[in-house]
């Protein structure tokens, strides 16, 4: 059995790093992730990609995200809606990313995933506040 603890705050995390998080338990049963601890969360999704799925093309005004992915393998391509640089990286099982508002962003699964998207604001389906942004095609 391996122990360990993931000890940063969600704030602390910079638009674009991804902490890699490890297990706070591994055994023959299979992985424990303690993704977030003292956070408000109001809104909460779960994601499926296919091998080789695009989603998003997006930015959220009034909304930051937090991304997790909790299998597979993907590809995460952000830009500052105040920069002209598109950043790219890399998740794989156990990342952390950030995405505050006014960033646009598209993943790219590269394997069969599943990822867990959360944020601190709601979600208000009558108004969905998603503007589309075509980061790749």
């Amino acid at each position: 059995m391996k122990l360990s603890c993931w000890n940063i705050s969600l704030n602390d995390l910079n638009v674009m790093e991804t902490k890699k998080i490890e297990p706070i338990l591994k055994d023959e049963r299979g992985l424990f992730f303690e993704v977030a601890n003292k956070l408000e969360i109001r809104h909460i999704v779960v994601t499926t990609f296919n091998e080789n799925s695009i989603r998003g093309n997006q930015f959220r005004k009034n909304m930051d995200q937090y991304f997790f992915l909790i299998s597979g393998k993907a590809k995460l391509v952000t830009k500052s809606l105040n920069s002209s640089i598109k950043n790219e990286t890399q998740l794989t099982q156990g990342s952390l990313v950030y995405i505050p508002r006014n960033t646009a962003f598209v993943t790219i699964a590269e394997k069969e995933s599943v990822l867990l998207e959360f944020s601190p604001q709601e979600f208000d389906p009558d108004n969905p506040d998603i503007n589309k942004f075509e980061l790749i095609g």
